[in-house]
């Protein structure tokens, strides 16, 4: 008898971070700058993209490396919030990125340091995780990059892993973690432009040509393609239908989280049994929820006020604008 899978959605973060984020008035490079407000968040965008989950009451979990001298920071959030952890504590300590936020420009500067370190065992025992959690669940986000000695094929076995046991995988992350990953097919990617020319290895003049891309990249095996493109929106494609998706004009608070956002909502939208037009409305408006001041990740009543604002159009209906 058949394994009857729960709607379960599994996030794997091989990555991830403690961002702190520092807020200034108006900061001045090479000068001394006073802190107005500062945070200290579990990251790593798979975690982001569980955090957003898990504010529109979704059933998620969490796995990939964190390391033992910072754990329990992200543990206390895990457990607070209701998401079950898997992950595997290693020797070490999860890095700390920091986020500069000039509140006069909007501009927000990030500094990144390198991953976690994890041995070979770490690794099998991640993998065991993975197929134990491929029994139960039917829905899952490899998401982010690698750390440095991570084999850039990593997520492509994950993935060839996944799918045996009849799994739906969205895959967002780039350069040769991307390109090796794609070889694999998961159910869905979400590059935005630049991570697109990465993957083809030319460069993308025009608007044919994106559309050309998700073309291929859908005929060579992937069922559904995102191109983000930032604030001008996303396509979101299938066999079937080419969408460009608009979202409306909000104050910006942080940028930051905005792809994350965006893929929770696509992951959402899957779980829910939507059609791709409303997928895409659903993931736009997550997004948008995502970027406001003073919101982490919206509230599932704050991206329905959003829908209406949404705007889907087909691609055989007209053109979009890359500049």
């Amino acid at each position: 008898m058949e394994n009857k899978k729960l709607a379960r959605i599994i996030t794997i973060t091989l990555n991830p971070a403690l961002d702190q984020t520092l807020n200034f008035t108006q900061f001045h490079v090479g000068q001394v700058n006073r802190v107005d407000k500062e945070r200290l968040d579990p990251a790593g965008k798979g975690i982001n993209v569980a955090k957003v989950l898990n504010r529109l009451g979704q059933n998620v979990a969490v796995t990939g490396f964190l390391g033992r001298e910072n754990a329990n920071i992200f543990e206390q959030y895990f457990q607070t919030h209701g998401i079950s952890n898997h992950f595997i504590v290693v020797d070490g300590a999860t890095r700390i990125n920091t986020k500069i936020v000039d509140e006069t420009t909007g501009q927000v500067s990030e500094i990144n340091f390198p991953g976690i370190h994890f041995s070979a065992s770490n690794l099998q025992e991640l993998e065991n995780v993975i197929k134990q959690l491929a029994l139960e669940s039917e829905y899952f986000v490899l998401s982010g990059s690698l750390p440095g000695q991570a084999p850039l094929d990593i997520y492509r076995k994950f993935i060839e892993i996944l799918k045996s046991n009849n799994c739906k995988v969205f895959l967002d992350t780039s350069g040769g973690a991307l390109i090796e990953g794609i070889k694999a097919k998961p159910y869905a990617i979400k590059p935005n432009l630049d991570e697109l020319k990465q993957l083809l290895g030319h460069s993308l003049e025009q608007e044919l040509d994106v559309l050309t891309a998700i073309d291929t990249l859908i005929s060579g095996g992937i069922p559904k393609v995102v191109i983000s493109l930032g604030g001008k929106g996303a396509l979101v494609a299938d066999r079937t239908q080419r969408l460009l998706v608009r979202p409306p004009d909000v104050q910006v608070g942080s940028t930051v989280g905005a792809g994350d956002a965006l893929v929770a909502g696509l992951v959402y939208g899957e779980v829910q049994g939507m059609s791709l037009e409303e997928q895409a409305r659903w993931a736009t408006a997550v997004a948008v929820a995502s970027i406001q001041p003073e919101t982490q990740a919206g509230r599932l009543n704050d991206v329905e006020d959003l829908l209406p604002n949404i705007i889907v159009s087909s691609l055989g209906k007209g053109v979009f604008l890359l500049a």
